[in-house]
């Protein structure tokens, strides 16, 4: 009986190994960039059978899958077995596991991958560089929230490509992404072999502390492949698309000895400079405005980044006051990063007499290169202000008395009416000028001329006021030829109007033009000769001499 039982769980244990769904790669060492192929087959499938590849999805793209119907030999016996080839494009980089695939209750074993970035690709001499990869790096991996930091991708590319490239959009949660201009194209050396490199630019902006990841992007391109032997011209491609690898950064909060309240600013360079109109160094006019512009300039930030400056604070004496006006901002985006211009003016306009001091404009902010705390300072400015109804003379101030008031009212009435007079002028012209443009005249159709049917000219006229081409052409040869022995090209030679107009008849009727065909151009046109004709006979009958032997 034991004997027994142990011959069964051998036989299962036989069928449930042939039932097994094994898994195999054609590589296990990659560089970035490259596909791979896994191959999973069993003989207990069919045709119908379904594999459940969702967990390849979180760390490779299923870019390909074919399912095969084979006969294979095991243990002597011919077996059918059905295999899936999944073509599998890793989306990072390192050690990577392709996960076990169900099918039913069957599981494939789990395999390990080593995907290479394009640097240890390049650093490995053995390894073989792929025909196109990609590359990123960022000048910094520990970044301060709202710094700049700059990402550099490149695509590295041993082939030709067709100009259908494409990389996909960069978009990174809680971080702002600024393009730094278009790419680059130059060449590099890479083991001795020449690669075109396409490199792209980005300055981004971290909006909160913590761990941040760049995500990989994706670049598609056909890659031209040779001519063969018999057509050297033909051209063809290969779409090929490669993921350049992620980048996790740890983003740094604000220091603790940054001074508090006081506005984040983390640059790798700032300038604070002002401008004044006029000069504060001379003595002012009580109510004359004195304009006064602060310039602050900061290279890794925009302009959007850099806080609003006042010259004075809110405490000053109320008999200086500040008017303000719109700030300028202005971002320039270069190879070196963002560089960000704000401009904050302000008229200051004392109210009395007297010296007045502006304090110190002072702006703290984070060297990012020196990773230190800075301060920019503009120094306090005195200012001397008088009396605007004050002149000083030889003998001292001068005080003028003050003048009748000037009646202002009549003027002001004559400008509102003229005003008005001009606003009702308008108003009639625009009125006149819709009603020209709605209630155009039609068109003044050509006048045709009631004669008698039955001859040439008659049928010509018939021809044209109803638009048929083929009648008209017939019925101008006919009376053509009754007016010059030359026929119609005699007399179409003779009259430019009768030549256009023909012409046009010709294309129509030969298939050269794509309108309809209208026939008063060519009514107008013979009656302009039929008038001329006449005026040129009336000519020679005024310029024949008399017989001087007239019959009696």
């Amino acid at each position: 009986m034991i004997r027994l039982l142990a011959v069964c769980l051998l036989a299962l244990a036989s069928q449930l190994a042939q039932a097994a769904l094994e898994a195999s790669v054609d590589r296990t060492r990659l560089v970035e960039g490259e596909a791979l192929e896994l191959t999973l087959e069993t003989p207990a499938a069919g045709r119908l059978s379904e594999l459940d590849l969702s967990p390849l999805e979180e760390h490779f793209e299923l870019q390909r899958t074919r399912q095969l119907s084979l006969v294979s030999q095991i243990d002597g016996k011919t077996t059918p077995v059905t295999r899936w080839v999944v073509t599998l494009m890793p989306l990072r980089t390192g050690f990577i596991v392709i996960p076990p695939v169900s099918l039913g209750s069957l599981q494939s074993q789990p395999i390990s991958l080593h995907v290479l970035s394009a640097a240890q690709a390049a650093a490995d001499s053995g390894a073989q560089l792929a025909p196109i990869f990609i590359d990123s790096e960022v000048d910094i991996e520990q970044p301060y929230v709202q710094a700049q930091v700059l990402l550099t991708l490149r695509i590295y590319h041993s082939v030709s490509l067709f100009d259908d490239s494409i990389l996909s959009g960069l978009d990174i949660p809680n971080a702002r992404v600024e393009s730094l201009g278009p790419a680059r194209h130059f060449e590099r050396l890479l083991n001795g072999v020449r690669h075109g490199v396409i490199e792209v630019r980005y300055a981004i902006f971290a909006q909160q502390s913590g761990e941040l990841e760049i995500p990989s992007q994706l670049f598609s391109a056909t890659a031209l492949q040779p001519g063969n032997g018999n057509n050297r011209s033909a051209r063809s491609g290969r779409l090929i698309q490669v993921r350049s690898p992620s980048i996790t950064l740890q983003v740094r909060p604000v220091p603790d000895s940054y001074p508090s309240g006081a506005p984040w600013i983390p640059a790798a360079s700032l300038n604070l400079s002002q401008t004044w109109q006029p000069d504060p160094g001379i003595d002012l006019l009580s109510g004359e405005p004195l304009t006064r512009t602060l310039i602050l300039t900061a290279d890794g930030l925009n302009a959007s980044q850099l806080p609003a400056l006042q010259s004075l604070p809110g405490d000053v004496d109320h008999e200086l006051r500040q008017y303000a006006d719109q700030p300028q901002l202005q971002s320039r985006a270069s190879d070196e990063g963002m560089h960000g211009v704000r401009h904050d003016s302000a008229a200051l306009v004392a109210l009395q007499e007297g010296s007045y001091t502006l304090p110190p404009v002072v702006v703290h902010w984070w060297n990012t290169r020196e990773d230190r705390l800075e301060t920019a300072t503009l120094d306090a400015v005195m200012l001397n202000v008088s009396r605007s109804s004050e002149f000083t003379g030889p003998g001292g101030p001068l005080n003028f008395p003050a003048s009748d008031p000037v009646l202002l009212w009549p003027w002001q009435l004559a400008c509102a009416l003229l005003s008005l007079a001009l606003l009702y002028c308008l108003y009639w012209l625009r009125r006149t000028r819709l009603a020209l443009g709605e209630y155009q005249l039609p068109e003044v159709e050509e006048h045709f001329d009631d004669t008698a049917q039955g001859n040439p000219l008659a049928d010509l006229q018939a021809a044209c006021r109803t638009n048929q081409p083929a009648e008209a052409r017939k019925a101008l040869e006919l009376w053509a030829r009754q007016q010059d022995s030359e026929g119609l090209i005699g007399l179409a030679h003779n009259y430019l109007e009768l030549e256009e107009a023909l012409d046009d008849l010709n294309a129509c009727l030969f298939g050269r033009a794509h309108h309809n065909w209208r026939g008063k151009p060519l009514w107008r046109a013979v009656r302009m000769v039929i008038q001329s004709r006449r005026r040129e006979a009336e000519q020679e009958q005024v310029s024949k001499p008399e017989s001087l032997y007239p019959d009696v």
